[in-house]
């Protein structure tokens, strides 16, 4: 939409384009107030000179039109007096000047409605409501007066006003006549009569008859003494001719003649013009506004523009086009269709200098600035042509240019990161890639991310700056801890720089990472610990990557062989028995027996926790059964630890699996562990008894069958005097040939000296072993005493 000076200046060259009156509401709307109220009024007062004050009504309208309606909410003081001011403008025009009474008192009204006490408003009704009353009284008068006038000018006002009460009180047809008459009376005594023409050719208008207002306008087009006058009654006339009578070539006639007088007047080109373009008449066109340009005093920008352009677009002759172009942009440098123009001159020339030149120079200038946001931005088209040039110096200028204007260019971004590696602008790039990713949202992980690799392979391969590398990584594991590209690339810089302790911790962060697979987790893990023992020597830190090993694969053999060697260095022997277990857990048969061994031996020996000792060594007897070797450990730990509860019931079990010799001392010592030391004679002698039954050598029989007769005399202790000894007789007796089965009689009962000396040194030793007769109580029985006496 054009703006409100330009649809101005249309109006005033025309005052019947509707269109330019049609834009001219929707532009005063949209202009400051100030700026609104002075141009209109200016143009106001150019069309009132010109003798058009229904033009002049219609501005009024216009800015009225424009200002807050009072309907819709209340004005501000400065508001109404503005809206007064107009409406009394409009009711003086309409009642003065287009002798319209009802409109008149419509606007006086209006104003009263607005500010009752308005003093102009009520005398203006007051002089309508008296000429109102008197004004045939005052009409006849002026004839009357007029008639008998000799001056010629006074006659010809005195019939304009008579004529004018008519129109205004009485615009009847009848009336109408009366006015008409007095009209043409003065126009007869004054043909140059302006105001007299005017108000006819609007009674002949408003009555539809074409053929007196055409002649009227002819001969005001032959009899005005203005120009402008005489211009306009032409204009006027080929309207007529041509929408109304259906006479063309006279309205084409009337146009020429409109030329002859005004070759600038703008409806008159119009129409020649578009005649011209109708019949393809190129040469005649130029030649037309060739004659405008000449009748002008100054430069016109849109005749040059009209010459230039036919010469382009219709011609073909681009050397004399040019030379209207350069006039234009002497008027108007950056002129849009100037630059159009050259765009194509300068390349058909091998001109691309000139034209780049040109496209810098409009780019600076106040034009330019305003309309970028309209199409292609210059600072593009300059970018894109130096490139073309092999000038990327000044490509990447006109792009960082057309940058700052639109931040937001990714057409500019892209050029620019192309230029910069084309030109190896590395630090550039970086601070274009920097701000790229500043402009990203937060959310966009994925975004920033893949821009932070691409600087990374900038510092690392252009610039080798392998600090900077480092912090790049490291900024993008702080928006993504989970980035597997990431923290792979970071992990062989440290390990390429040898920077040991910052491997080892990025090593940690990528094996704790969610999602990752036990293959991938060992692996890293193994690493880790390689890096701990082989680069610092620090076994204690290895420990703690090598023990997750385990937890993920408790048979990893490598590592539970270097926790093995470094708790066994360490002596934390009960790490060593918690990586034995893991390691026995996934093993089976021999293996796993021989690993649960070592464990009990370990905690044993060398940990001290017996406990724990004889739970590992019950459970390898819950697993297997009742092995020989581990019922031999486990009854070492229990008599060592003097349970010996327990220690016979493995003995038991041990005699169940045992046989011949093995079997015999077993059931020796079972037999002493009962009556030693758990008090237990029944179970002591059913042991001797046991190793009675089995059979052995003369000694082993001999002392077994004392044992077992101590043993059951011992049970019956608390019997008679002659209880014991027939206890002790009977005993003997069953000993004893038990022992010597050849012998012909049974001796008497056997002293335990007598017993000592037969069975010589192995049999002492034995008795020794053996545990003694319980000693008898101080509290003896009679018989008791005189058989020991």
């Amino acid at each position: 939409m054009a703006d409100l000076p330009a649809l101005l200046a249309a109006l005033e060259h025309d005052p019947d384009d509707a269109q330019a009156l049609t834009g001219l509401v929707e532009a005063a709307r949209q202009a400051p107030p100030d700026v609104r109220a002075t141009q209109l009024a200016a143009a106001r007062k150019v069309l009132a000179g010109r003798g058009r004050p229904d033009a002049v009504v219609q501005l009024i309208d216009v800015e009225l039109a424009a200002l807050p309606d009072p309907g819709a909410r209340e004005l501000t003081q400065e508001e109404t007096d503005r809206r007064v001011d107009l409406l009394l403008e409009k009711g003086l025009a309409l009642d003065s000047e287009l002798l319209d009474v009802p409109a008149a008192r419509a606007a006086f009204e209006a104003v009263r409605g607005l500010r009752p006490d308005d003093a102009l408003a009520r005398e203006a009704l007051g002089e309508l409501d008296m000429a109102a009353s008197n004004w045939r009284k005052f009409a006849d008068k002026y004839v009357q007066e007029a008639a008998a006038s000799t001056d010629r000018s006074l006659a010809t006002g005195l019939y304009i006003s008579a004529a004018e009460a008519f129109v205004r009180f009485q615009p009847e047809v009848d009336e109408a006549d009366e006015a008409e008459r007095y009209l043409r009376k003065a126009l007869e005594i004054d043909p140059k009569s302006a105001k007299a023409a005017f108000h006819l050719a609007r009674l002949l208008r408003r009555a539809g008859r074409w053929a007196d207002l055409a002649k009227l306008l002819e001969e005001r087009g032959e009899l005005a003494s203005a120009t402008g006058e005489r211009v306009a009654a032409l204009l006027g006339l080929a309207e007529v001719l041509r929408t109304n009578l259906g006479d063309p070539a006279r309205a084409e006639a009337a146009i020429r003649r409109v030329l002859q007088l005004d070759p600038t007047q703008p409806q008159a080109l119009r129409t020649v013009a578009d005649a011209y373009m109708t019949a393809q008449n190129w040469p005649a066109l130029v030649a037309l506004y060739q004659s405008a340009l000449k009748a002008r005093r100054d430069e016109d920008l849109g005749t040059l523009l009209q010459i230039a352009m036919v010469l382009w677009r219709h011609v073909g002759d681009l050397d004399r086009a040019e030379e209207y172009f350069r006039r234009v942009r002497k008027l108007d440098p950056a002129h849009p269709a100037a630059i159009d123009f050259y765009r194509v001159f300068y390349p058909a020339k091998g001109e691309h200098q000139k034209l780049l030149a040109l496209l810098r120079q409009v780019e600076k200038s106040p034009r330019a600035r305003s309309e970028s946001g309209g199409a292609r931005p210059i600072a593009v088209e300059i970018a894109e042509l130096a490139e073309q040039q092999n000038n990327p110096e000044k490509a990447i200028e006109a792009w960082k240019q057309h940058l700052r204007t639109e931040p937001a260019s990714r057409e500019a971004r892209t050029a620019l990161a192309r230029l910069y590696r084309r030109t190896e602008k590395w630090n550039a790039l970086l601070d274009l890639m920097k701000d790229e990713i500043e402009r990203l949202p937060e959310a966009d992980v994925a975004g920033r991310v893949g821009r932070l690799h691409e600087i990374v392979e900038i510092y690392r391969d252009k610039l080798r700056l392998d600090v900077m590398v480092i912090n790049t990584y490291h900024a993008i594991l702080k928006i993504d801890p989970d980035n597997r590209r990431a923290g792979n690339e970071l992990a062989a810089k440290y390990r390429a720089l040898g920077r040991w302790n910052d491997l080892i911790a990025i090593l940690t962060r990528k094996a704790e990472a969610p999602g990752l697979g036990d293959g991938e987790r060992i692996a890293l893990l193994r690493e880790i610990a390689d890096l701990w023992a082989e680069r610092f020597g620090n076994f204690a830190n290895a420990i703690k990557p090598l023990e997750k090993i385990v937890e993920l694969s408790p048979g990893d053999p490598d590592a539970v062989a270097r926790l093995k060697e470094i708790y066994t260095k360490r002596r934390q022997w009960r790490a060593l028995i918690d990586v034995l277990g893991r390691e026995a857990s996934v093993q089976g048969g021999a293996e796993r027996r021989a690993k649960q061994g070592e464990m009990a031996r370990l905690a044993a020996e060398r940990l001290g926790d017996t406990r724990l000792a004889i739970e590992i060594y019950n459970a390898m007897l819950a697993e297997t059964g009742d092995a020989p070797d581990t019922l031999a450990a486990v009854a070492a730990v229990y008599e060592r630890e003097k349970r010996y509860l327990a220690l016979a019931e493995i003995l038991r079990r041990q005699r169940g699996l045992a046989g011949g010799k093995e079997a015999i001392a077993l059931l020796e010592k079972l037999g002493q562990i009962y009556a030693d030391r758990l008090s237990a004679p029944q179970q002591a002698a059913a042991a001797w008894q046991d190793v009675l039954e089995m059979g052995s050598s003369g000694c082993t029989r001999g002392s077994a069958s004392r044992r077992s007769w101590s043993m059951r005399c011992s049970a019956s202790r608390t019997g008679s005097r002659r209880g014991w000894r027939g206890c002790r007789w009977s005993s003997a007796r069953r000993s004893w040939r038990s022992s010597a089965p050849t012998r012909p009689a049974m001796p008497p009962p056997p002293r335990r000296s007598s017993g000592r000396a037969r069975c010589g040194s192995a049999c002492s030793r034995s008795s020794r072993s053996t545990p003694r007769r319980p000693p008898r109580s101080r509290r003896s029985t009679p018989g008791r005493r005189s058989g020991r006496g």
